[in-house]
């Protein structure tokens, strides 16, 4: 009798590691992944051709947990520190004094740095176990991260014009740099606290 009971467990153990064997990574990666994750962890992406990263789909899952916690609070300490840039930049408008331009400047520098670290950190990670088809608040953060991302690039070139770098001769172009400044700067920073808030949403 047990014998009979070793030689089932046997056979049940050795059924089992057969039928795990044949998953390839294929099967066990999301469908519908976005573009930046597919080359990254897609079956030929970067990360598979370079063999770096986690040797399994739980390690990748690990690690996606720990770089989204790094991108969440590096997020909100870019919203905070924007925060008080917005509120620095304004007063210089409505005083007509840029004697806190460097402040401005220096602010505008680390929030860039910061901001740049967190997207990483975002675009990096592996895949999630699934993509949901239907609207999210996932994917509303994503494609509020699009705008915000395409503001933050062209800020501290709108910055760098409006401080009259290109052409200090003109009043007019001082202003109108000043306007594309302003005015991207605000959607900037609505389209990243409203990022922020999707987070919240279960």
């Amino acid at each position: 009798m047990e014998c009979k009971l070793t030689i089932y467990i046997l056979f049940i153990t050795l059924s089992f590691s057969r039928i795990t064997s044949s998953y390839t990574l294929s099967d066990t990666l999301p469908q519908n992944m976005p573009f930046s994750k597919t080359v990254i962890w897609g079956e030929g992406g970067l990360a598979r051709k370079f063999n770096i990263g986690p040797k399994d789909r739980i390690g990748e899952l690990k690690l996606r947990h720990k770089m989204l916690q790094a991108h969440q609070k590096l997020g909100l300490l870019t919203l905070g520190m924007m925060s008080y840039q917005y509120y620095v930049g304004n007063q210089m408008v409505n005083r007509g004094s840029y004697e806190d331009h460097n402040l401005h400047r220096k602010l505008g520098y680390s929030i860039f740095g910061v901001y740049m670290t967190a997207a990483g950190f975002s675009v990096l990670s592996p895949p999630a176990l699934k993509y949901n088809k239907g609207v999210s608040s996932i994917k509303l953060h994503r494609y509020l991260s699009y705008i915000h991302f395409a503001g933050m690039l062209c800020m501290p070139y709108l910055g760098y014009l409006s401080a009259g770098n290109m052409d200090t001769s003109s009043a007019e172009y001082h202003t109108k740099a000043l306007n594309a400044h302003r005015i991207v700067g605000a959607i900037t920073f609505t389209s990243l606290s409203l990022s922020f808030l999707t987070i919240l949403i279960p």
